[in-house]
């Protein structure tokens, strides 16, 4: 399964209300995010990308047909930059984006906006300071699987909602955290759910709601890394709900990124690599809205990252062109991060 899906180069053509980004970061995550802006169509264009690691620069070049810069600070004196989108690795995401805000730009931040609370909160007041938007990616919330339990949800068809149970077994070699020296170390990246965990803790925030009380059990098995490959924990949500999360990198295959939710009168599970498949979906009372669409919200993820980024970047270019809802912010960004620390024990 391809981690990385191909972008072929697209012209760089602007036109009247087009939203300009510019990416900063040119690894693993980011042709996910050329092939969403390039699916823009004309509503955005990419017009620029930057690396400090001149072969990645050129690859994305030639990939995107985008002008590439070596640094960040020369790219943000362009002033036909509309969205600066930080894919750089995570214990970056707050100066890059405090860096971008600073020049008068929108910030889009891949998952999570820091790996301290301190230095999101930060990014936040920055973005706040300088009047611009800030955009936390939490793709898998625009999920088509789970935005259909989320209707279920606010349609009352769980009645009580019982317990939330996510388990995501997925592969991360050590060649893959010896790619870079980044991988795997608390200050850079933090470990499996920090890094990976992060999209399903947010999904089941999304949810459930707040979470009141975690206890949780964290391991270093295989991986030669700072930080834990496996790990679990368990959840108390503000509405009395349990919650139970597996995360573990040592699959030799990526095998399932799931949730099931347990409710009074109704039982779903989301499954596939990336929650992008309903495996059950059964209620006490039929509703046949909700349950023919059901049939038809499975869809095919090219990779762990799902499709969830183009649904964002729609969002976005919505949001800045015609004042639509605001994908998901920093306060969304913040909660997750802070759950994930307290699995940590660091707050």
């Amino acid at each position: 399964m391809s981690e990385e899906p191909q972008t072929p180069p697209f012209p760089i053509e602007p036109k009247k209300e087009t939203v300009a980004f510019a990416v900063v970061g040119c690894g693993r995550v980011s042709p996910t995010h050329f092939n969403a802006i390039r699916d823009l169509g004309s509503a955005g264009q990419l017009v620029a990308v930057c690396d400090n690691d001149p072969d990645t620069l050129r690859k994305a070049v030639e990939r995107t047909g985008a002008d590439g810069f070596e640094s960040l600070e020369e790219m943000l004196r362009r002033d036909d930059i509309d969205v600066v989108c930080v894919c750089t690795p995570s214990g970056c995401h707050a100066a890059h984006g405090i860096l971008a805000a600073k020049a008068g730009k929108h910030v889009l931040v891949e998952k999570p906006m820091d790996v301290s609370l301190e230095a999101a909160r930060e990014l936040e007041q920055t973005c706040a300071n300088e009047g611009v938007k800030l955009f936390v990616v939490k793709q898998n919330r625009l999920n088509s699987t789970v935005e259909l339990a989320k209707a279920a949800l606010d349609k009352g068809r769980f009645g009580k909602l019982y317990a939330i149970n996510a388990n995501v077994i997925w592969s991360r070699t050590q060649e893959y955290y010896a790619s870079a020296s980044w991988r795997g170390t608390r200050a850079m990246d933090g470990g499996a759910f920090l890094n990976q965990g992060i999209h399903f803790v947010d999904a089941m925030r999304y949810l459930g709601g707040e979470i009141m009380e975690i206890k949780s059990m964290l391991a270093t098995l295989a991986r030669q890394i700072e930080c834990e490959d496996t790990g679990s924990a368990l959840f108390q949500f503000e509405n009395g709900a349990l919650g139970n999360i597996f995360v573990t990198m040592l699959g030799i295959a990526n095998l399932e990124g799931s949730l099931t939710l347990v409710g009074e009168r109704g039982l779903v599970k989301i499954g596939g690599v990336a929650m992008n498949t309903i495996e059950t979906w059964k209620f006490a009372e039929p509703d046949p809205e909700q349950d023919a669409l059901a049939k038809d919200a499975n869809y095919h993820a090219a990779s762990v990252y799902g499709n969830g980024h183009k649904a964002f970047y729609r969002q976005v270019v919505d949001h800045l062109r015609h004042g639509g809802p605001a994908p998901t912010g920093s306060q969304q960004g913040l909660r997750t991060i802070e759950a994930i620390l307290r699995i940590y024990g660091e707050v």
